[in-house]
């Protein structure tokens, strides 16, 4: 997020509230929230950058149980925006508002018939679509799911949130190790 939309915001703030008393004491200032979720954004952002070098885990690599700590869910699934009932789905059933966080497994499905990519790799969770592998990816991930000879190809999964936020984004990343 740029200056020039962190500045909108505080004028928004200002204008909306310029006396602090306004609030009543158990009452919520959305805007506030929002600026402060913006630069957490920004800080996030500034980190996944940072990151980009880390060192990733070969999926074969990762112990069986995705449950497990120490398991580095080194890629982000795109896609997942559109797939949003299904990710709330997901959350009810694991009961998860709490925790903002589902560990488990993820089933890597090729996608030939798909009319945008036909190398698409879709990313189903417990029979449910997610998301898909970047259309950049897909073509090499397609590969690796062939060259293994699985079906299905599986790999651990985390879906992540924010438990605090009203309409929080929902967010997929894999372990996946893309040659």
């Amino acid at each position: 997020m740029s200056a020039v939309s962190i500045i909108a915001i505080a004028v928004l703030l200002i204008r909306r509230n310029p006396n602090k008393n306004s609030l009543q004491p158990n009452q919520i200032d959305f805007f506030a929230k929002a600026a402060a979720s913006v630069e957490a954004d920004q800080k996030l952002s500034k980190a996944t950058k940072a990151s980009a070098n880390r060192q990733v885990v070969n999926v074969d690599e990762v112990q069986e149980d995705p449950q497990s700590n120490g398991i580095d869910y080194n890629y982000y699934v795109v896609g997942e925006s559109f797939q949003r009932d299904h990710l709330l789905a997901l959350v009810r059933s694991h009961k998860a508002f709490a925790t903002g966080e589902i560990n488990t497994t993820a089933t890597l499905e090729m996608e030939p018939t798909n009319e945008f990519d036909s190398n698409a790799v879709k990313v189903v969770i417990e029979g449910t679509q997610v998301g898909y592998i970047a259309k950049f990816d897909s073509p090499k991930v397609t590969q690796m799911i062939k060259k293994s000879g699985k079906s299905p190809y599986e790999v651990p999964a985390q879906i992540g949130f924010d438990p605090d936020s009203p309409q929080p984004l929902i967010g997929v990343r894999i372990v996946l190790t893309v040659e």
